[in-house]
């Protein structure tokens, strides 16, 4: 009985042994993330926060070498949209609704798959928002393409 015992507990702690590595797997997976977005709202904050006009930062999403983050300043919104190169994110292009079509991620080179999956994803960290914040983000414009992460691109 007490080698069946010991039988029992060698698989228990063997099939628990997947979770506790997915669960520090998924610690680490955060950890890089809130290391990710601090560093991408760290940028925004330092090139276009001010006290006499503030920039507001909404939902942001990260997925691989892409992310987006949505702000708001001095009455105007839209998506910055930032590429990871060489362990340091760069603002790539900055947008309205465009930044939510497909093709642009697909353009950026996302598989179809991976680019309508990155939109879904957006859709719904936004779904939160006012319409008037959403209205904002989507009134940005066309997409620019943004040189050295500080202005458009000529």
């Amino acid at each position: 009985m007490r080698a069946l015992q010991y039988l029992l507990l060698a698989c228990g702690l063997t099939l628990l042994a997947p979770d506790a590595a997915a669960q520090q797997h998924l610690t680490a997976n955060q950890t890089v993330a809130a290391t990710d977005l601090a560093q991408i709202h760290g940028f925004m904050q330092k090139t276009w926060h001010s006290a006499e006009r503030p920039l507001k930062l909404g939902t942001s999403h990260i997925s691989g070498d892409f992310a987006v983050a949505d702000w708001w300043h001095q009455g105007k919104g839209g998506r910055a949209v930032f590429k990871r190169s060489q362990q340091h994110w760069q603002l790539i292009l900055c947008g309205g609704a465009g930044i939510l079509q497909s093709a642009l991620w697909q353009h950026l080179g996302l598989t179809p798959a991976a680019a309508d999956d990155f939109v879904r994803a957006m859709r719904h960290a936004e779904y939160s928002l006012s319409a008037p914040e959403k209205a904002l983000l989507d009134a940005f414009g066309a997409t620019i393409k943004m040189h050295n992460g500080h202005g458009p691109q000529h």
